[in-house]
């Protein structure tokens, strides 16, 4: 087992291997799993040293048709001729933000992203049939075939990094490399810390207001009540159901103080629905949970990264899937939260990015 002990230096000792993370390191005696105590606000490191990339127009975007029901926005940006990597954002739902492209080198990434079916860009919005996580990783490959890409990076934040595990998994081949952040497992007690009881113990404020909207005799079942509500035909129920649900799933997002990020009751809907749709039913994954097939990894470079006080995905998950890859690298962003654009947050993803391109090279 290995032992870990965060310093602000590394010892003189040549017994010891220290893994060092721009100045702040963690001893390990071990020299399998990397382990990175990342405390971005320690007096001896005051300032971020690794920040967005700038944005850049895309190369290309088009509507590609994946059934005969959903068509997905894809777009491709950064230089075609770079290493390939495939953003795959989080919600489920959420869609892509304009900004998300910025954590890749655009002069040595050829980038893709897209937007999940039924939300984001992609057609029609809100719709949960034929949707379901099997759907979406076939929707990946039949991107990479599209655009005639061998192999590629696959980068995921939240439900994002559940997505890319699965995929990784079903398509190993096709993986050069693995960058997790918020990692989510989709398990039943992953998704009852979120929507039922774990969460609620830090929040409590917050919870009450979303609990406050589901009967008494469905307390016991509540993202149930809300699923129910959002897909119920009536569009004040469903509208009220999606802000409420959105709202609370707000509560524990950030670390920082931040403006009200409230969508239109279209945008709410449209996420929320996807969103239980997927956690009522176990993220589909059920049937083949990713823990159970983590060692198809093995072999490519893995690096993970998660906030310290991440309230929706706790770095515990985390530290597991670094356990069970031995070559992998994990980083534990102090002072950072669940949101992928903390600044202490947007330096260790882009670290992980920039030190991909050397691990591939």
């Amino acid at each position: 087992m290995k032992k870990l002990l965060p310093v602000l230096c590394p010892p003189e000792d040549d017994d010891i291997k220290v893994k060092s993370n721009n100045g702040v390191c963690a001893v390990t005696t071990d020299t399998s799993n990397e382990f990175i105590y990342n405390d971005s606000f320690k007096t001896f490191r005051n300032h971020m040293t690794k920040k967005l990339y700038p944005s850049t127009e895309p190369n290309q975007s088009f509507h590609l048709p994946v059934s005969e029901i959903h068509e997905i926005y894809v777009e491709t940006c950064g230089n075609p001729a770079g290493v390939p990597v495939v953003f795959v954002h989080g919600g489920p739902g959420a869609g892509c933000g304009l900004d998300d492209r910025c954590f890749f080198d655009p002069a040595k990434y050829h980038i893709v992203l897209f937007d999940q079916r039924a939300c984001g860009r992609s057609r029609p919005l809100g719709e949960i049939v034929e949707n379901t996580t099997a759907h979406l990783v076939k929707d990946i490959e039949t991107i990479r075939q599209h655009l005639n890409i061998e192999q590629w990076v696959v980068f995921g934040g939240s439900w994002g990094s559940t997505l890319s595990l699965v995929y990784s998994q079903t398509h190993r081949e096709r993986v050069l490399g693995l960058i997790v952040r918020g990692v989510f497992f989709g398990t039943k007690a992953e998704n009852r810390w979120l929507w039922q009881e774990g969460l609620s113990r830090f929040f409590p404020e917050a919870y009450a207001r979303y609990q406050s909207l589901v009967a008494v005799g469905q307390q016991h079942q509540i993202l149930v009540a809300y699923y129910q509500m959002m897909t119920s035909g009536d569009e004040v129920i469903r509208n009220r159901a999606a802000a409420e649900m959105m709202r609370w799933e707000d509560a524990g997002f950030t670390m920082q103080d931040r403006q009200s990020t409230e969508g239109s009751e279209n945008e709410n809907w449209h996420q929320g629905v996807l969103e239980a749709h997927y956690c009522v039913h176990g993220c589909f994954i059920e049937d083949r949970p990713i823990a159970d097939s983590i060692s198809v990894l093995q072999g490519m470079p893995v690096y993970i990264v998660n906030g310290r006080y991440d309230m929706l995905t706790p770095p515990a998950r985390a530290y597991e899937l670094n356990q069970a890859l031995p070559m992998s690298k994990l980083t534990v962003v102090d002072r950072a939260g669940h949101a992928s654009k903390e600044p202490a947050m947007v330096d260790a993803l882009v670290s992980a990015t920039d030190d991909m391109l050397l691990k591939l090279s």
